[in-house]
């Protein structure tokens, strides 16, 4: 849930988290959509068997429709074990209807896949709209290459 912070709203939780800043909303007089000038991002956190991060993976990112490997901004490597997904600065990565976005991640051998789906919806394509994804993911749970 996000929290009013004047004029600021902050949100930074772990996990499929959504980080938005904003400060107000401007609204388009034609296609009459107002978009909040927060900014959203979705992270990922990775677990061992026992709950303890598993920090410095090295993870790829890829919209399975597009092929396109997708770079988030920074906000997510701030926390171990913790990987940003996707964020507002995607917003033509992604379908209004949703894309499958697959993080893949490896260390020391050991690999990890997760999928998730995430959209821009129409008509005003304001922000990244997390579909589908789990908020954690366990190394014991996934399949290892």
């Amino acid at each position: 849930m996000l929290s009013m912070l004047t004029p600021v709203r902050l949100l930074a939780a772990t996990a499929a988290t959504t980080i938005a800043l904003g400060f107000s909303a401007c609204e388009d007089p034609v296609s009459g959509c107002a978009c909040t000038e927060e900014y959203r991002a979705y992270s990922v956190t990775v677990v061992d068997g026992v709950g303890n991060p598993i920090s410095d993976l090295t993870v790829v990112r890829t919209n399975l429709r597009t092929g396109k490997v997708l770079q988030p901004g920074w906000l997510g490597l701030l926390i171990p074990g913790v990987y940003l997904v996707a964020d507002d600065g995607m917003l033509n990565a992604f379908s209004s209807v949703g894309d499958t976005v697959r993080i893949t991640g490896v260390k020391d051998g050991t690999s990890i896949v997760a999928d998730f789906v995430f959209a821009v919806p129409e008509p005003c394509r304001c922000h990244v709209e997390l579909i589908a994804g789990a908020d954690t993911v366990f190394v014991g749970d996934l399949p290892l290459d």
